[in-house]
């Protein structure tokens, strides 16, 4: 290795908080935009030619926009995260030209994350010395991750088999809304399967929670869309706890807003792996189980989006939990004769780690039209859910519980 090279940061994704900023100083000399020139191609004069620019509008030589969006990778590269990063996306707006030999400050601001994918979401700026914005867009980077990602369980070794032990499966359980689902099951007397995909330590941290309130949990890990890992899920759920009778699907993916035109059916993928992939072979594998004990209760997170008009810049989002609404009532009509009862909870705005970085204003302007004064919390949702799971739910399957606060009113 040649160790003249600049050592880049070596943030894990657990060191990184949304609000956290980035930023560097730099200028471009006319060799830069030469050398940049030569490595891709455009030797336009206006960026080569001393005599032409001049001419201009611009009264000089302009470097090149792509040269300029060189600073969010260097960003990336060597400060957020540095060593682990793996760029998976950038997109642009250039408001001005930036003349050579003009120093710009780059801006990279944490806006969101996502510990299902472990990826951060960034707004990137680059602004001149008067704090004017040159260029603004939104980055979406992975954090790397060199540990093994086999599949890891935490299993108490005192913990056995009971055969009449109410087990639920939680996936998506190591943060915000999947995690405050498994509490409340634990709560009402169900032996949890914490699922989680990355962040082990936060699903540890949950079956703690369950533990010292006397219950029973076990953290699994598994990629929910992933075939074989959902199988050695369930396997190995049956093996510590016993066969499932619930099965609570809240694993759900990043989330950023744009509008139709920016998306790419890659981003409509993204979602309906985990909406509708996910929850179908999830579902698929529980229900053997729940059909030879007598029946079971499958709880679908949706979202209030699934009813009247959507906020713009979600049209990737909305159809996969739109399409995972089409599928909780054709599993609840198929499987009804064996009583497999499969109910939806649809969640208005609420405040978790995936909305957090949303300004204040936003939850404020939600709750005012609420008639209930405020926005869901996640004990809202998992009490919801936790009914929908319990006897007393037990002639109801294909059911949208809306928890909105009177924003939906059906």
């Amino acid at each position: 290795m040649n160790t003249a090279y600049p050592k880049a940061a070596e943030l894990r994704f657990d060191d990184i908080s949304i609000g956290q900023t980035f930023e560097l100083l730099r200028s471009f000399s006319a060799q830069d935009v030469l050398t940049f020139a030569a490595l891709s191609g455009d030797y336009s004069p206006l960026h080569v030619d001393p005599a032409y620019a001049t001419g201009t509008e611009f009264g000089a030589q302009v470097v090149h926009g792509v040269l300029l969006a060189s600073l969010f990778s260097q960003l990336v590269g060597m400060q957020v995260p540095g060593k682990q990063a793996l760029y998976l996306g950038q997109d642009l707006t250039f408001r001005r030209p930036v003349r050579i030999d003009e120093t710009v400050r780059a801006i990279a601001k944490v806006i969101g994350k996502s510990d299902a994918t472990r990826t951060v979401v960034l707004s990137t700026e680059i602004r001149s010395a008067d704090g004017k914005v040159i260029v603004m867009g939104t980055a979406k980077v992975k954090v790397r991750d060199d540990s093994p990602t086999a599949l890891r369980i935490s299993v108490p070794s005192s913990m056995a088999v009971n055969p009449g032990r109410r087990v639920a499966i939680v996936t998506g359980a190591s943060r915000g809304m999947g995690a405050q689902i498994a509490r409340t099951l634990a709560n009402k007397g169900f032996a949890l399967a914490v699922n989680y995909f990355r962040n082990q330590e936060r699903a540890l941290a949950v079956v703690r929670d369950i533990e010292l309130d006397g219950g029973t949990a076990f953290a699994v890990q598994a990629d929910v869309r992933d075939a074989e890992s959902v199988s050695a899920l369930i396997a190995q759920v049956v093996k510590t706890l016993g066969p499932p009778r619930v099965l609570v699907n809240a694993a759900v993916g990043e989330f950023i807003n744009r509008p139709i035109n920016d998306l790419g059916w890659a981003d409509f993928s993204a979602h309906l792996d985990y909406q509708v992939k996910a929850v179908l072979q999830l579902c698929q594998g529980v229900y053997p189980h729940m059909k030879a004990a007598g029946g079971g209760a499958i709880v679908n997170i949706l979202s209030q989006v699934t009813a009247g008009v959507p906020a713009t810049g979600m049209a990737d989002y909305v159809s996969a939990k739109s399409a995972l609404m089409g599928l909780s009532k054709a599993m609840a009509a198929e499987w009804a004769q064996d009583m497999v009862r499969v109910n939806m909870v649809s969640p208005g705005l609420t405040r978790t780690e995936m909305t957090e970085h949303y300004p204040e204003r936003v939850f404020k302007m939600e709750a005012a039209q609420t008639p209930l004064n405020r926005i869901a919390t996640p004990l809202d949702v998992a009490n919801a859910v936790a009914y929908l799971a319990g006897e007393d739910a037990s002639f109801l399957t294909g059911v949208n519980l809306f928890v909105t606060g009177g924003q939906v009113m059906l």
